[in-house]
C-alpha cells in the first residue's frame, strides 16, 4: 500500500516522529523490517482470518526512454509522509519511465520506522536531507555530504521540525539545494505543495540558472493563502500543476489571463496493480471504516450519531475511527453517552499493511467532513486506495473527492451534517451485496481508466521532458 499536510495538524494515521538515527540504514535493508504492533488492540477486526496480501511495488517494467535521461530535482517538505503515498507513487512512476529523480526533503520523515524504510527501498534515486546546522543526509549511502557545509555523520533536527521555515533557513535550504543542482546536473526543480517547497525550490532555480515547477496542494491555495505571492509563484513557473478541477479554477481566478497556458490538471493517481480487489466477502459484516485526523470538521460526531440510529433500528452496525487529534475525548464521551462503547472503536499507529487489511475487512468508507478547508490532498489518497480494492466510500461533497466518485455509480455523496440521511445510506448498502459489488466493480473500473498513474503520471513526465528541452541544459 502506498498509503500520509502552516499551523500544526494533527496526523490522518496517527503517525508520530521515530528515531532518526534508524533512517541511515533505512535504503539498506537487505529483506524484511521489523514491523512494530499497533499501540491498541484491534479487537473487533481478527488479522489472522485476513486472507489478503500487503500490496507491494509491482515488478519494475521494462524502462521506456522518454529521451536521453532527464534528471529532476524533486524538493519536498518532508519525505516520506505515509499520508501522501502519492508523491512516492508519482515518484517511482516517473523513474519506470526512465527520468532520473533526486528527492530533497527540507524535514526528516514521520511516522513508523518500517513504513519509512519500505518507502525508501523501493525507489532507485537518492533522497538528501537538509540540517540547518550545516550537513545534509542521504539515505543510500552511510556518509553524508554537502556542498556548502562541512561533513557529517548524524541528522540534525532544526526548525524545519516546525510546519514552516524562517526566511533565513528557507534561504539556506535554497543554496544547499542549488548546490546540488549544479554539481549533479539536474536540469530542473519541482516542487510539492504552494508554499515552504515552492518558495525553495523557486529561489534555488534562481541561484542555479534553472526553471522550476510545482504542485500546489489544498494546503496554500485556500486557508490564509497569500494570493499575490500565489500568482507570482505561477507566473514564474515553467509550469504548475493541480490535483483537481476545483483546484486548478480557483488559480486561473487567482492569476488571470495568463494562467491557463501554463496550469495543467493532472489528477493524484495509484498504481491499480498494487491493490487486490476484492468486491464481496468483506470479513466484517456491516462495519463501517472512518479515517481522518480526529477534530470537529471531520463529521465524526455526526457517524457516531448515525451509528446509534442504526442501532435503535434493530441494526448491528460496527464503527472504527481511524485518527488522533486534540477532539478524541469528545468523540469519547459521545461514545459512553450514546451507549455504543461496543460498537465503535478509535485507533491509531497503524502501519500502512495494517490500514490495507483494515480496508480489505470493512463494508464501507466514510469520510463525513462538514468543512471543505481540509487536507483534501490526504482524503483524496485514501478514498483512491478504498477504491482500489473494492471498498465503497461514502463522502460529503468535499471538491478535490467530489471529482473522484460517480454518485450512485462508483460511491455515494452524502450529505454533511444529517445523521438521519448517512444512516439511510448505510442502511441501504448493508442491505444490498449486489449494490455494492456494482459500486466496487465500477470504481476500480474508474480508477484504472482515469486515477492510474501510468495513465497521469506520463503527462507530467512529457512535461518535464519538453521544458528541459527548451531550457537547453540537456546534457
Amino acid at each position: 500500500m502506498k498509503p500520509d499536510v502552516q499551523e500544526p495538524r494533527s496526523q490522518p494515521f496517527g503517525m508520530r516522529a521515530t528515531a532518526t538515527e534508524t533512517l541511515r540504514s533505512a535504503r539498506t535493508v537487505p529483506h524484511s523490517v521489523h514491523q512494530p504492533a499497533a499501540r491498541r488492540h484491534l479487537e473487533a477486526v481478527n488479522f489472522e482470518e485476513l486472507t489478503t496480501r500487503v500490496p507491494r511495488s509491482a515488478p519494475h517494467r521494462a524502462v521506456t526512454q522518454l529521451r536521453p535521461t532527464v534528471r529532476i530535482g524533486y524538493v519536498i517538505d518532508q519525505f516520506p509522509r505515509g499520508s501522501h503515498g502519492f508523491v512516492l507513487q508519482e515518484i517511482l512512476e516517473l523513474e519506470s519511465r526512465g527520468i532520473d529523480v533526486h528527492i530533497f526533503s527540507l524535514r526528516l520523515p514521520e511516522g513508523r520506522v518500517d513504513d519509512t524504510a519500505c518507502a525508501l527501498a523501493r525507489l532507485r534515486g537518492p533522497v538528501r536531507y537538509f540540517s540547518e546546522t550545516g550537513g545534509c543526509g542521504t539515505s543510500d549511502r552511510p556518509s553524508f555530504d554537502d556542498a556548502s557545509g562541512p561533513t557529517d555523520h548524524t541528522f540534525a533536527i532544526d526548525s524545519l521540525g516546525q510546519m514552516r521555515m524562517g526566511r533565513g533557513v528557507s534561504a539556506s535550504a535554497a543554496r544547499w539545494i542549488a548546490n546540488q543542482v549544479t554539481s549533479r546536473d539536474i536540469e530542473h526543480l519541482h516542487a510539492h505543495g504552494a508554499t515552504v517547497a515552492t518558495d525553495v525550490a523557486r529561489e534555488a532555480a534562481r541561484l542555479s540558472g534553472r526553471g522550476y515547477s510545482f504542485t500546489a496542494h489544498a494546503d496554500g491555495l485556500y486557508d490564509g493563502a497569500d494570493e499575490p505571492s500565489l500568482c507570482e509563484k505561477v507566473l514564474n513557473a515553467r509550469f504548475a500543476v493541480t490535483l483537481s478541477e476545483f483546484d486548478r479554477r480557483r488559480l486561473v481566478k487567482i492569476c488571470g489571463s495568463c494562467a491557463p497556458g501554463k496550469l495543467h490538471r493532472i489528477p493524484m493517481s495509484v498504481n491499480p496493480d498494487d491493490y487486490r480487489f476484492s468486491a464481496a466477502g468483506r470479513l466484517d459484516v456491516d462495519s463501517i471504516l472512518a479515517i481522518g485526523p480526529l477534530i470537529e470538521k471531520s463529521g465524526f460526531t455526526d457517524l457516531i450519531e448515525a451509528v446509534g440510529i442504526l442501532r435503535d433500528r434493530g441494526r448491528v452496525a460496527r464503527l472504527t475511527i481511524l485518527g488522533e487529534g486534540e477532539f478524541e475525548e469528545t468523540l469519547r464521551a459521545q461514545i459512553d453517552r450514546c451507549r455504543l462503547a461496543g460498537r465503535i472503536q478509535i485507533v491509531g499507529g497503524l502501519s500502512r499493511s495494517e490500514l490495507a487489511m483494515l480496508m480489505q475487512a470493512h463494508t464501507a468508507l466514510v469520510l463525513p467532513w462538514v468543512a471543505d478547508d481540509c487536507d483534501r490532498e490526504v482524503l483524496s489518497n485514501v478514498v483512491l486506495e478504498a477504491m482500489a480494492v473494492g471498498l465503497v466510500v461514502l463522502s460529503t461533497e468535499v471538491p478535490g473527492i467530489r471529482e473522484l466518485i460517480d454518485d450512485g455509480m462508483s460511491g455515494r455523496v452524502i450529505s454533511p451534517g444529517d445523521p438521519l440521511w448517512l444512516a439511510g445510506a448505510l442502511e441501504t448498502l448493508f442491505d444490498s451485496p449486489e449494490l455494492r459489488g456494482r459500486m466496487a466493480a465500477r470504481a476500480r473500473s474508474r480508477i484504472s481508466r482515469m486515477f492510474s498513474s501510468s495513465r497521469n503520471v506520463s503527462q507530467l513526465g512529457r512535461l518535464f521532458v519538453r521544458t528541459v528541452a527548451r531550457s537547453g541544459l540537456t546534457t
